[in-house]
C-alpha cells in the first residue's frame, strides 16, 4: 500500500456513513459497533487533515470535502468488485494455460491429455512450449512443467517424475545390427547425440555409470532435443539415450527396446510449477491431482 493511502476499513466506514446518514445505521450495515465506525471516520479525517462530515446532535451530513471524496471512493470500491468478479469468472470458465518443454508435451502429456478432458470437460487446456523458466508475473500462464532440481523460489513446486536415462533402439534396428552384449559394445554402433543434453543425462554420463568413464564417444547423428533423438531411434538410425518419461509408452508398446539395465541419474525431475498460493485454485488443483496420478502410473509401468 502507498504511504498516502488510508486503511481500507476507514474508507468503508466513510462510505457507509455517507450512504446511511448515520453512524448507528452505518455500524449496523458493516456489523461493527458505532464506536468503531466513529473511530475509523475520525482516523480518516486525521489522516488527510480534512473534515468530511458536519455533525450535530440530530444529523450527520457530508462536508464539501466529503461530497468531493465520496464518488471517488464509491468508484474505487466498484472497480475492485468488478475486477474481482471478472477474475472469478475467468477462473471458473477460462482456459487452463500450461507451458512446458516441447519434448515432454509431445512424448508424455499429449497422449494422456484426452483422459483429462473426459474427466474434466469444463476445463479447456491451452498448451504452449518453451525451454525457459516462465515469468508468471509477465506471461499469461497458469502452470508450467519444467525439468530441474525442484527448487524454484517464489513458486509452488509439485514433483512429478524423476528422470533416468538409458540406451534405446528400435527392435528392427537391433535385429539388423550385431547385438551388443556389454555396454562397451555400444562403441561399435552409431549413437544418436543430443546437441545440448539435459544436465547429467548425456552419453558421457551413461558410460560413466557403466564403468566406462574414459570411453571415446562414437560418432552418429546430432539432433537438438530428446524428442528428435527418440524419433531417430524409432526410425532405426542408431541408439539413443531414452529418458524415462519420454520413452515409457514406446517401451510398453514394443516400439523401442531398452539396452542394458544401467541407468544414469541426474537428481533432476519434472515438476509442476505455479505461483505460490495458486496451487489450490480449482482448475490448477484438478490438473495437479490428475498429473500426479498419471505420474504414479508411469513410475509403476515396467
Amino acid at each position: 500500500m502507498r504511504d498516502d493511502m488510508p486503511p481500507l476499513a476507514c474508507l468503508r466506514a466513510f462510505a457507509a456513513v455517507a450512504q446511511q446518514g448515520s453512524f448507528t445505521k452505518a455500524a449496523a450495515q458493516l456489523h461493527v459497533t458505532q464506536s468503531a465506525i466513529s473511530h475509523q471516520v475520525r482516523a480518516l479525517e486525521r489522516f488527510w487533515g480534512l473534515r468530511l462530515f458536519l455533525r450535530d446532535t440530530r444529523s450527520v451530513t457530508l462536508s464539501d470535502n466529503g461530497r468531493a471524496l465520496l464518488p471517488v471512493v464509491r468508484d474505487c470500491f466498484a472497480r475492485v468488485s468488478e475486477t474481482a468478479q471478472r477474475l472469478r469468472t475467468e477462473e471458473a470458465v477460462g482456459p487452463l494455460r500450461v507451458n512446458l518443454l516441447q519434448s515432454f508435451a509431445v512424448r508424455w502429456l499429449l497422449p494422456r491429455l484426452p483422459d483429462f478432458r473426459v474427466r474434466h470437460p469444463g476445463i479447456e487446456v491451452w498448451l504452449s512450449t518453451s525451454p525457459y523458466l516462465v515469468n508468471f508475473e509477465r506471461e499469461d500462464v497458469d502452470v508450467a512443467i519444467r525439468l530441474g532440481p525442484g527448487d524454484y523460489p517464489g513458486l509452488h513446486s509439485t514433483p512429478l517424475l524423476v528422470e533416468e536415462a538409458f540406451p534405446i533402439c528400435s527392435p528392427s534396428y537391433l535385429q539388423a545390427m550385431p547385438q551388443p552384449r556389454t555396454p562397451a559394445d555400444l562403441m561399435d554402433l552409431p549413437l544418436i547425440h543430443v546437441t545440448v543434453p539435459a544436465t547429467g543425462l548425456g552419453w558421457a554420463n551413461w558410460f560413466a555409470s557403466a564403468g566406462l568413464a574414459s570411453a571415446r564417444l562414437p560418432d552418429g547423428p546430432h539432433v537438438p532435443d530428446s524428442a528428435l533423438a527418440i524419433q531417430a531411434a524409432l526410425d532405426g538410425q542408431g541408439v539413443a539415450l531414452g529418458r524415462t518419461a519420454l520413452v515409457v509408452d514406446d517401451l510398453a508398446a514394443g516400439r523401442l527396446c531398452q539396452l542394458f539395465d544401467v541407468v544414469c541419474r541426474s537428481g533432476t525431475g519434472y515438476h509442476l510449477l505455479c505461483r505460490e498460493g495458486r496451487q489450490d485454485s480449482p482448475k490448477i488443483a484438478a490438473f495437479r491431482s490428475w498429473l500426479c496420478e498419471k505420474a504414479d502410473e508411469t513410475r509403476l509401468r515396467p
